[in-house]
């Protein structure tokens, strides 16, 4: 009887350990904040040590939020 209670209490407490951790998981994941045109905006992910604002330039791409890339590309001349 007393093992059964032990693994009973045992189990509750494993319980209680993976909920919480699940949870505390979905509450710490943030939605970054986009400021934004239609199509094109600014994902703030922090600030700078003077206070202001950086991030990533993103355009909207079949719904979702896409970052931009600077970088030229090379295209073989037709």
């Amino acid at each position: 009887m007393a093992r059964l209670v032990l693994f009973w209490l045992g189990s509750l407490v494993g319980v209680a350990v993976v909920t919480t951790t699940l949870t505390l998981a979905q509450v710490r994941r943030e939605v970054p904040r986009v400021v934004s045109g239609a199509d094109v905006g600014f994902r703030v992910e922090g600030t700078d040590p003077s206070g202001n604002a950086s991030g990533v330039f993103v355009v909207r791409l079949n719904g979702e939020w896409v970052p931009v890339s600077s970088m030229p590309t090379v295209r073989p001349l037709k």
